[in-house]
């Protein structure tokens, strides 16, 4: 119950912080999860995947969404990059939401599975922008942001 009070405290404080900004920033979904699919670095390769297989990992209903990417690796890594172009602002809230349970799903997983993933896990990136939802967990997270508002359009 302590897990989920702060996975919801830090969601809204996320898309508070970004609604108070200069106001949300458009994003072409296919191309910024394939920008940051190829432009940061992974453990192995990652495979483009079908919105179906993202609304059952991230356990969201595909009618929260306009448009889906994302891009995975094996299973091997934790590595992946999802992007979500959400109905409204209350359907990304729904979607950051249950991506931040998904990092903790993995978090929980990998720690006995693969612990050398974990900490890539924890530095994971998770961005809300109006209606857009991003999801990264890369080897170098430094780097999403500088991707993300490239191409902002």
């Amino acid at each position: 119950m302590k897990r989920l009070i702060a996975v919801i405290l830090i969601a809204t404080c996320i898309l508070c912080a970004y609604g108070c900004s200069q106001g949300p920033k458009s994003y072409n979904t296919e191309a910024l999860a394939a920008a940051l699919a190829t432009e940061l670095e992974f453990g192995e390769s990652l495979e483009q995947s079908t919105a179906d297989f993202a609304c059952s990992v991230y356990g969201i209903d595909a009618s929260l969404c306009k448009e889906i990417a994302i891009y995975s690796g094996s299973g091997a890594t934790a590595d992946e990059v999802a992007v979500f172009n959400c109905v409204d602002e209350s359907a990304a809230e729904e979607v950051s939401l249950a991506a931040s349970l998904r990092l903790d799903y993995l978090k929980d997983g990998y720690s006995s599975y693969g612990p050398q993933e974990v900490p890539k896990i924890e530095a994971a990136t998770l961005f809300v922008d109006g209606t857009t939802v991003v999801v990264c967990i890369c080897n170098n997270s430094d780097k999403v942001a500088g991707i993300i508002e490239s191409n902002a359009e």
